[in-house]
């Protein structure tokens, strides 16, 4: 297994490792890890363009995304982690982090090696300082992972969505990637 940064030819085994990454989504042994409900656990042709359309942005631009995926041998994708910009004119200096890894994959350190590409990618990137996210509360393993790589939770909303009829509280976690903050 390797991690690589994906190129558009990656696109479309990726969207396939997201369908079945998403069919996890608050399944019987695994933590709601996107506020969806079950029946809406899918990767939509909106999600789908915003990856395709970030290939044409550079660092910086509206609508830039990086995406990074471990890959086997025979090119299956077992994990991914994204970077986004917040589409806020003051916030060009903060990234959003997504991420995921496949179940036969994870409590192998792939998830902190996803981390440290992105985090690694940040340093190298002049205009990036803050690396953020957002996890669901509910989330133990992704929220142990976060803050045994550095992140700092600044926040909770309680009783941020309402889930199959069940209360979910989201967490507000960051990473300074500036030698200087």
């Amino acid at each position: 297994m390797k991690i690589v940064e994906a190129k558009l030819s990656d696109l479309e085994p990726f969207f396939e490792y997201l369908s079945v990454q998403l069919l996890d989504n608050a399944a019987d042994d695994s933590p709601l890890f996107q506020p969806l409900a079950k029946k809406h656990s899918v990767v939509t042709e909106l999600l789908q363009d915003k990856f395709r359309n970030g290939f044409d942005h550079c660092v910086g631009e509206t609508g830039w995304r990086k995406l990074w995926l471990v890959k086997e041998a025979d090119g299956k994708v077992l994990g991914h982690i994204d970077l986004r910009h917040y589409n806020e004119e003051y916030k060009l200096h903060r990234v959003m982090l997504g991420m995921g890894v496949d179940e036969s994959a994870r409590k192998q350190g792939l998830g902190a090696k996803l981390i440290e590409s992105a985090i690694k990618f940040c340093q190298e990137s002049e205009s990036i300082e803050w690396l953020d996210l957002n996890v669901l509360s509910n989330n133990t393993p992704a929220k142990n992972l976060y803050l045994k790589t550095g992140f700092k939770v600044i926040g909770e909303i309680p009783d941020c969505y309402r889930i199959d009829e069940k209360s979910v509280s989201e967490l507000w976690m960051t990473l300074s990637t500036s030698s200087y903050v």
